[in-house]
């Protein structure tokens, strides 16, 4: 049976990240093409565009990437590695993914191969989250107050202590003008106005755990996690507005899309969209109940869903173009 500890993050990290879903032990190409059948077997956590690439990471170390809009994906180049959560990318061809054992890749060709250029297993803190917002500057974060920075773009990491506890920090989120902000278990957030170096707690609307967030086109901030709960700042987290939502899932990874529509995903194939900034929510029909970590845009009218049961194509009530 999972330890307390384990079952807080058991929505946004490892197997039972979506559901307590096991992947197939199938043997993998090294490289290259990947079936249909394949795909539905993996566990993606998370997934990026880089340029009209699209970039995904999950179980056991794995990277797929998609240049059709997710019709067909082939296997990257990666070194051996734990399971991935997290991936974020400076530029078409830049970019960093973490995952257990506090491991860091890098890839500098669209994700196609990959890097190891940090590890620290002895720590037993799996990273959840990335973000790679300047060329010198890249964060990342995770599972009891781990913290790790990097002001040379990834030569060398810095561990920090931005916790005086060892809560999970579960996600990162750039609001714009050098703010940042950081949010996780038990209702825990903070905020930076100098890009990190310093940080500062806020008070929070919820005590309960927040699993990631967005930034809407009005510049409010949304966030969202344990048991459906979502909450709207217009005044960069001071303070927060309770968003209605009727369901009770885990709400677990969410994208801005091109128009500015805001999708938000997580357990019993839950996908909710706002079209007015994060005021209010509405539920899509998914025709599945498997687990989604991640929302993309993909070809008109539709969105990307990635989860346990690998990507799965949702059509949208109105048209949103990549």
């Amino acid at each position: 049976m999972a330890s307390a500890r384990a079952s807080v993050l058991a929505l946004c990290i490892g197997a039972a990240v979506l559901g307590g879903a096991v992947v197939a032990k199938e043997v993998l190409p090294e490289v290259g093409p990947l079936g249909a059948t394949t795909m539905q077997r993996l566990l993606l956590v998370d997934a990026e565009r880089s340029g009209s690439r699209i970039v995904a990471v999950g179980d056991r170390g794995y990277i797929v990437y998609s240049d059709d809009q997710g019709k067909s994906w082939k296997r990257a180049k990666t070194p051996p590695a734990p399971m991935l959560t997290a991936l974020d990318f400076l530029d078409d061809q830049q970019g960093i993914a973490v995952g257990h054992d506090s491991v860091i890749l890098a890839t500098k060709d669209r994700g196609e191969t990959w890097t190891q250029v940090f590890a620290a297993p002895g720590e037993q803190r799996p990273l959840l989250d990335v973000i790679y917002p300047s060329r010198d500057l890249i964060v990342a974060i995770g599972a009891y107050g781990a913290y790790y920075d990097s002001t040379d773009g990834g030569k060398t990491w810095n561990a920090r202590k931005v916790l005086q506890d060892d809560k999970h920090l579960n996600a990162i989120l750039e609001l714009g003008d050098n703010h940042l902000l950081l949010i996780g278990e038990a209702g825990t957030m903070l905020s930076s106005d100098d890009m990190g170096k310093t940080w500062k707690p806020l008070a929070s609307p919820y005590k309960g755990s927040f699993f990631g967030g967005l930034v809407a086109s009005d510049n409010s901030v949304v966030v969202y996690g344990l048991r459906g709960h979502i909450f709207r700042s217009t005044d960069r987290g001071k303070t927060w507005k309770a968003v209605e939502n009727k369901s009770t899932a885990a709400l677990i990874g969410g994208d801005k899309l091109p128009d500015g529509a805001l999708v938000v995903a997580g357990s019993a194939g839950t996908v909710l969209v706002s079209r007015d900034n994060g005021v209010s929510f509405q539920p899509v029909a998914t025709g599945t109940t498997r687990a989604f970590g991640k929302v993309l845009v993909g070809t008109e009218g539709k969105i990307l869903a990635l989860g346990e049961a690998g990507v799965r194509e949702i059509a949208l009530p109105w048209s949103s173009k990549p």
